[in-house]
C-alpha cells in the first residue's frame, strides 16, 4: 500500500498518506482479520473509517461491504480513494492546498483532543507577555511567559501533563491583571516554560500532528532542543540530527527513525509548541506568468528545410 501511494502520488483528487492507527479516512481490510473486524465494528458505530475488504482469490467479502480485488489494480486503487473523498462530502475540484486548509479548520474547531496546546499557543502569540492562569480539576498552572517559567499547585509530572494534555474537556484560562497576585514561589512548583511546552506535545494525543500543522508537508528543524533539560530518547537525538539539515515528510521520519508513527507525531508536537519546527508544503502551484504564456506552435520539418533553401539562395520571406 505505501509503495502503490507513491505511484499514484498527483493522479488522485487530495493528497494521500498511509497510517498504521485505525483513525485514519479509509482502512483496507482483510476479510479474514480479527483487527478487521473490530475497525468495521467501530466504522458502524463511528462512520469512520471507511472499510474496504482486500478479497484474494478464491475469498469472499463480508456481506454488505465493499470490496477490491487482489491482485489490486492502480485504477481501482485511484477510484477507491477518490469514491472515500466523495463519502465524506469533500469537494474533489478542491485544490490540496484547499483541502489541506479545510481539514486544518475543521480540526481547531473541534479541537481534537488538542484543547491545552491551543490556550499554551494563544498565551505565548500575546503581546502583553502577562501571566495566565489554567485551571482544571484541582490542578492550577502560572504560565509566565515573560520569564518563560511555570509555576504549578503540584508538581507537573509526566502523568500530570499527560492527562491534561489528552483531555478533550473544558480548561479555565484566566489573564491576570496588574493587581491579581500570584502565591508565593514556595507555595507552587516551578518548571520551565519549555518544559511544559515540550511535555505537552510529546504526551498529548498522537493520533494527528497538532491541527495547525499541514498534514502534506517535509518538516525540518531551525535549531535543537535543549535534550539536556528536558531529556530524551537516543532516536530523537539521531533524527533531530536528521533535521537539522533536511526535510521530511512524517512518514519518512517512520523510517529514517524505526519510529511508530504516534512517536514520530509526538516529536514533531513537541517541536512545534517549542517554537523549534518549519516546513515545506509538498503542493507546488505552477508560476502564474508560465501558465498564461501562449502555446508555440510546433514547427514543420519542411519549414526548416524550406527555409535554408531560401537563405542559401538570398531569397527573403514573402
Amino acid at each position: 500500500m505505501k509503495s502503490m501511494l507513491q505511484l499514484v502520488e498527483g493522479k488522485t483528487a487530495a493528497t494521500w498518506t498511509y497510517s498504521e492507527e485505525p483513525a485514519a479516512d479509509l482502512a483496507i481490510c482483510e476479510p479474514e482479520s480479527a483487527l478487521a473486524r473490530a475497525v468495521m465494528r467501530q466504522a458502524i458505530e463511528r462512520g469512520r473509517p471507511r472499510c474496504v475488504s482486500l478479497v484474494r482469490q478464491g475469498g469472499t467479502a463480508p456481506e454488505d461491504t465493499q470490496a477490491v480485488y487482489a491482485p489490486l489494480r492502480v485504477s481501482d486503487f485511484i477510484s477507491m480513494l477518490d469514491a472515500t473523498l466523495a463519502a465524506q462530502d469533500v469537494d474533489p475540484s478542491l485544490t490540496t492546498q484547499e483541502l489541506v486548509a479545510a481539514s486544518r479548520a475543521e480540526a481547531v474547531a473541534q479541537n481534537e483532543g488538542f484543547v491545552l496546546a491551543h490556550v499554551l499557543r494563544d498565551i505565548i502569540a500575546k503581546d502583553n507577555q502577562r501571566t495566565h492562569l489554567i485551571t482544571r480539576g484541582d490542578v492550577s498552572i502560572y504560565v509566565q511567559p515573560s520569564q518563560a517559567t511555570v509555576l504549578a499547585s503540584k508538581d507537573l509530572s509526566p502523568e500530570v501533563i499527560a492527562e491534561l494534555a489528552q483531555t478533550s474537556g473544558a480548561i479555565e484560562v484566566r489573564e491576570l491583571g496588574s493587581n491579581d497576585s500570584v502565591p508565593a514561589a514556595g507555595e507552587l512548583r516551578r518548571h520551565s516554560l519549555q518544559y511544559l511546552l515540550w511535555n505537552c506535545g510529546q504526551l498529548g494525543t498522537t493520533t494527528d500532528l497538532l491541527p495547525w500543522l499541514p498534514r502534506m508537508a517535509r518538516f525540518r528543524l531551525q535549531r535543537w532542543p535543549d535534550f539536556g533539560r528536558l531529556g530524551h530518547k537516543t532516536w530523537q537525538v539521531r533524527l533531530t540530527s536528521i533535521l537539522m539539515n533536511n526535510a521530511y515528510t512524517a512518514q519518512q521520519m517512520t523510517h529514517l527513525a524505526a519510529q511508530p508513527i504516534a512517536n514520530i507525531r509526538g516529536f514533531l508536537n513537541a517541536c512545534a509548541l517549542c517554537g523549534l519546527l518549519t516546513h515545506e508544503s509538498l503542493a507546488i502551484e505552477a508560476e502564474p506568468a508560465a501558465a498564461a504564456a501562449p502555446l508555440a506552435k510546433p514547427a514543420s520539418r519542411w519549414s526548416g528545410i524550406l527555409r535554408s533553401i531560401r537563405n542559401a539562395l538570398h531569397i527573403g520571406d514573402q
